[in-house]
This record gives structure tokens, C-alpha cells and sequence, in this order.
């Protein structure tokens, strides 16, 4: 917005509401949430919303150099890297909730929670991001790379509906576009081949490798709202949960995995039910889920599994996992 008051003034204004934008990004994010359980139509629109936000993450430079000239000097280019920092703020903390929801017990879900956690965090303490972030090209320009890959893989699967093996390949390539424009401050007057490879080559090193690490992440946009293994389904309802069982009862009836798993709606996604006796996996059995707007408790789908052989007794765990690996949630229980 052009304004006659001169940037510091507005900046002054902004900065005393600075703790608002957080708090309005961390509910917004919440609603968008819950937008999934109430309507394809309402969470598709939160998602497309912050896709709305990428072509001003991928031009900012540009950006900064307009609001410059249009405004007559009355906008900095500081201002640019305001607004920036309010859309990173925006997209990382629209995130954390997908991402919490989905996370299990597993040290690749931990640590993905922490890192996002810490870059939202980040993005809220003026002093060190203006230090640490802004005032670095590196920095400034592999954030805005992290921001626009997280948000690929949490928000592709909602407004596009696609199943989630394919959004890491999906999001590299969009890192890939926000580097490539933020080349031209990357590199800034950096001379000779051998410099300017050292600072592109780690962002293009990074993102090759989480895409290869896809599986340790959580499916950001799949939450497990009920599991358990059990002996019967009457009426598409589980049993009584089963957490030890004798290896007589295991060979005479069998034993459920059942689970209750809730998608985005319009999203079809295929899913495994691995079955492993200690670190042994021994049976994976496909299924499929279905996101649906009126599945409030999730989509119930279940695997039985009847054939034991050899001696089954010890520790079992049935890992639930996306087509591409990603857990979606782990079962255990003991054959005695």
C-alpha cells in the first residue's frame, strides 16, 4: 500500500504489532485444519490460498526493486523482505498443524516437527532472523527454499489431490524454482565457477537427499484417528483391542489390524499393512483409503491375517504405510 509517511514510520507502526502476525498465522494454519473434517470446498480454498503466496516468494527481489520505484522512494526495499518474512511466517506456521497431526512415535517424524518448529520459530524474532536470515543472501535464499518445499508437500496433496509418493519429486522441483530465482541475490557479485558451485551446490545437495529421505517423513496430510489389532469386525466395527495374545489363539483365529485413517477430501491414496515379527517383516498387505468430507472418524479399512508359520511367539508390530514408505502409524503386540 502507498502511503506519505515516510518507511520508518510504517515500519514502526507494523513493528508494534509484530507479536499479532504469528498468533493470526499459527490460527489460520489450525483453521485450515479443521477446514479439512468440515468440506473439500473450504479446504481446498485455505490450500490454494497459500499457494497464492509462492509467486511473490519466487519474485521477491523483483518485488522489492518495484515497490521501490512505484513508490517513489517512499517503500524501501526492506519492505519487501517484510512482507517476505510475513508470507514464510504465514505458509511455515499453515504447516505446523498438518504436520503435528500426522507425526508418530519415530525419530524421522521428531525430527521433521522439530525443524519446522524451529523455522517458524524463526521467523518470529525479528532480531535474529534480521541477523541471521535477512542479512544473508545464503541464508535469505535457502529459507525461502525450505519454506516453499514444506508448503509443497503439505499443501499439493489438498488442493490438487495427489496421492502423497508423488508430491516429493513435486516439491524438490518447486525448491528448485525457488532457488533458481534467487539466484541473482545467491550469487550477487560472486566471481569464478568454483565460488558460485559452492553456494548453489548445498541447497541442490539438500534437496536430492530429503527427496531421497521421503519416507522417514510424516504424510502431512493423512492423521491416524483410530487403530488397534483385534480377533473380530462386526458390523464394521473393531473388537476389543488385543495387545498379547497366545500363539494357539494367533494359529486358530487369526488376528485384525484394524485402522481409521482420515484424508483430505477427494484424495485417493493407496496404503500398506506391513506385518513384522521383530525386525523381520514378514506379510505387507495393500489397501487403499478414500478421503470424504463426511468421514469425521476417518476412513476404516483393515487387514487379517490368518497364516503363521513356524513359531510366532515374541514381538510383533504392524507398520500402516503410505505407497511411497511414509508411516502412517505402527501397532504392536506380543504372541506368548
Amino acid at each position: 500500500m502507498l502511503t506519505d509517511a515516510p518507511p520508518s514510520s510504517l515500519l514502526a507502526r507494523l513493528e508494534r504489532w509484530q507479536w499479532l502476525l504469528p498468533v493470526v498465522s499459527f490460527v489460520v494454519g489450525w483453521v485450515g485444519y479443521i477446514a479439512i473434517e468440515r468440506g473439500p470446498g473450504l479446504a481446498r480454498g485455505v490450500a490454494f490460498t497459500a499457494l497464492l503466496s509462492w509467486p511473490w516468494l519466487l519474485l521477491e527481489p523483483l518485488a522489492g526493486r518495484w515497490l521501490h520505484r512505484i513508490s517513489k522512494g517512499r517503500l524501501s526495499e526492506d519492505a519487501a523482505c517484510f512482507v517476505t518474512q510475513s508470507l514464510q511466517q504465514e505458509l511455515l506456521f499453515f504447516s505446523l498443524p498438518f504436520v503435528i497431526g500426522a507425526a508418530q512415535r519415530d525419530w524421522g517424524h521428531g525430527l521433521f516437527v522439530l525443524v519446522l518448529a524451529a523455522a517458524a520459530v524463526l521467523s518470529t524474532l525479528d532480531p535474529l532472523y534480521q541477523k541471521r536470515v535477512a542479512q544473508s543472501p545464503v541464508a535469505a535464499v535457502c529459507f525461502q527454499v525450505y519454506c516453499t518445499w514444506v508448503v509443497a508437500l503439505v499443501v499439493l496433496p489438498i488442493a490438487l489431490h495427489l496421492p502423497l509418493e508423488q508430491c516429493p519429486p513435486l516439491a524438490a522441483g518447486a525448491g528448485l524454482l525457488a532457488l533458481a530465482a534467487g539466484l541473482p541475490r545467491l550469487l550477487g557479485s560472486v566471481q569464478g565457477l568454483g565460488r558460485c558451485l559452492h553456494r548453489v551446490l548445498p541447497p541442490i545437495t539438500a534437496l536430492i537427499l530429503v527427496t531421497g529421505l521421503a519416507p522417514a517423513w510424516p504424510p502431512a496430510s493423512l492423521r491416524l484417528t483410530e487403530a488397534r489389532m483385534t480377533t473380530a469386525i462386526v458390523q464394521q466395527q473393531p473388537g476389543a483391542a488385543v495387545r498379547q495374545i497366545s500363539a494357539e489363539d494367533l494359529r486358530r483365529d487369526g488376528l485384525i489390524a484394524f485402522t481409521a485413517v482420515h484424508a483430505p477430501a477427494g484424495l485417493t491414496q493407496g496404503l500398506s499393512f506391513d506385518w513384522y515379527h521383530g525386525n523381520q517383516c514378514i506379510d505387507r498387505i495393500p489397501a487403499q483409503i478414500e478421503g470424504a468430507s463426511d468421514k469425521a472418524r476417518g476412513w476404516r479399512t483393515w487387514t487379517r491375517k490368518q497364516n503363521f508359520d513356524g513359531d510366532p511367539r515374541g514381538s510383533w508390530h504392524v507398520d500402516i504405510r503410505t505407497a511411497g514408505g511414509q508411516l502412517v502409524g505402527r501397532l504392536r503386540f506380543r504372541v506368548t
